[in-house]
């Protein structure tokens, strides 16, 4: 059922500022996985951020909203592969310095990049499957940043992939996504999990039949 639920045009102050020092924190890095915000190690990284794929059901253009330095997409495409898919990777952040980090990571798909929010952005397409994370807005707008993506971003009988990341060092479990989107009324089409014990969660919501 789609959300008519209305918000300021803009994110809180503090919460666009808190954007800006993780940009900040992400570029002090070399480590590609340390620049996407994660200090678990190339193993870990993998095991919890793979079953993003676990949504990918054919070939098509993926678009990571939030995408940081472009590293986790350049792995989801070599994954893909592995599973037998191809996707064309696309993406879009807050940080200019992290989009310009993907773009050169990524040299062949540069024009596929943007620096955008994600609250407020009207993609130039549709993509078959868009991926987010939770904390890409405040939790209250959840509801209507996924009715956005779903508006605006995924392209008809497309997919519109959630994630939430817990973490070990901190000792925050992950919440259950999927329970969480039907509470705020989305059809929920599949769930997975990452990590072992489990430290992220996945859900996915089916993009209109008509558009």
């Amino acid at each position: 059922m789609p959300h008519d639920l209305t918000y300021p045009d803009a994110l809180p102050a503090a919460f666009l500022d808190e954007l800006r020092r993780l940009e900040a924190e992400y570029c002090w890095h070399d480590d590609p996985i340390r620049q996407s915000g994660f200090g678990g190690g190339p193993q870990r990284w993998r095991d919890e951020r793979e079953p993003i794929l676990d949504a990918v059901d054919a070939d098509g253009d993926f678009l990571d909203v939030g995408c940081a330095n472009g590293y986790l997409l350049q792995c989801l495409v070599r994954w893909a592969a592995d599973r037998g898919c191809n996707i064309v990777p696309h993406g879009v952040d807050y940080g200019p310095r992290l989009i310009e980090m993907a773009q050169q990571r990524l040299p062949d798909f540069a024009e596929n990049f943007h620096v955008a929010n994600a609250w407020n952005w009207h993609p130039p397409r549709r993509y078959r499957f868009v991926y987010t994370v939770c904390d890409c807005v405040p939790e209250p707008y959840l509801a209507a940043y996924c009715q956005h993506l779903l508006d605006r971003a995924v392209e008809r009988n497309g997919r519109l992939i959630v994630g939430m990341y817990g973490s070990r060092s901190k000792k925050n479990d992950p919440i259950d996504l999927g329970n969480r989107l039907q509470s705020l009324e989305f059809i929920v089409q599949g769930t997975a999990q990452g990590g072992h014990p489990a430290v992220t969660t996945f859900a996915w919501i089916a993009g209109s039949a008509e558009q």
